[in-house]
């Protein structure tokens, strides 16, 4: 099974794909480098602050990952449209970066930081032309990627999406960044988890031991991990 991308710089999410991925697309307008602040800039200013990271992790199927430096404690969130390479719009987990960051006001991502631009350290940073342009590449399920640049009036088809519904026990769970993993017979090798997922309201966690109920589908890699819980509701005694 395959998805395929089209990448640019202003860049929206269209709709849900396979189990592989997702199928997103862009339309690339007159495009500016992010901005870079003077010497004194401090986080929580407006503009855009330099630093120097390592990329945490990436999720292929949401196109989105993690970024982490001294600079920003707990981990930057960066989409794929703020990578700035030519070519396609990924950060590889453990790379080194140069990337512009702000401190959200209202965290949507479960991390207090926001990345503007990101691009490998040692280099310069990709500027979109200014003039529309769309490019697509198709993501296979070992996660190799590859450019697509054919003509065809054939529409690339939709996998079956692969999800399921079990119950499972709670391996591990970090409260501070708010994520875990959960064993069930269906998860082989473990199923990753967002605390946004847990049903309830406030703050939401669960105890690790404690047996589950989840719905879960299957990824081509979040975090390390082949499969992401969709709902969860820890059982009650």
């Amino acid at each position: 099974m395959r998805k395929t991308v089209l990448g640019g710089i202003a860049a929206a999410l269209l709709a849900t794909g396979a189990a592989t991925g997702v199928l997103v697309g862009s339309a690339a307008a007159e495009s500016e480098p992010a901005s870079v602040p003077g010497g004194d800039t401090k986080a929580g200013d407006t503009e855009s602050v330099p630093s120097r990271g390592v990329v945490r992790s990436w999720d292929l199927d949401r196109m989105q990952g993690v970024i982490d430096s001294d600079d920003v404690p707990g981990g930057c969130h960066v989409t794929f449209a703020a990578v700035a390479v030519d070519g396609f719009p990924a950060l590889p987990q453990g790379q080194q970066v140069e990337f512009e960051w702000y401190r959200l006001d209202q965290p949507e991502s479960g991390l207090a930081y926001e990345c503007s631009r990101a691009w490998p350290a040692g280099q310069q940073p990709y500027v979109e032309p200014r003039a529309f342009r769309s490019r697509a590449w198709t993501i296979h399920a070992d996660g190799s990627t590859e450019e697509f640049t054919g003509q065809s009036s054939e529409p690339v088809p939709a996998a079956a999406r692969l999800t399921g519904h079990t119950t499972g026990t709670v391996r591990m769970w970090n409260d501070e960044e708010g994520w875990g993993v959960i064993d069930s017979a269906q998860t082989p090798g473990g199923c990753w988890a967002h605390y946004s997922n847990i049903v309830g309201h406030g703050f939401r966690t669960v105890t690790v031991g404690a047996a589950v109920t989840l719905d879960w589908e299957q990824v081509t890699d979040q975090d390390g991990y082949r499969y992401r819980a969709t709902r969860i509701e820890q059982h009650r005694n």
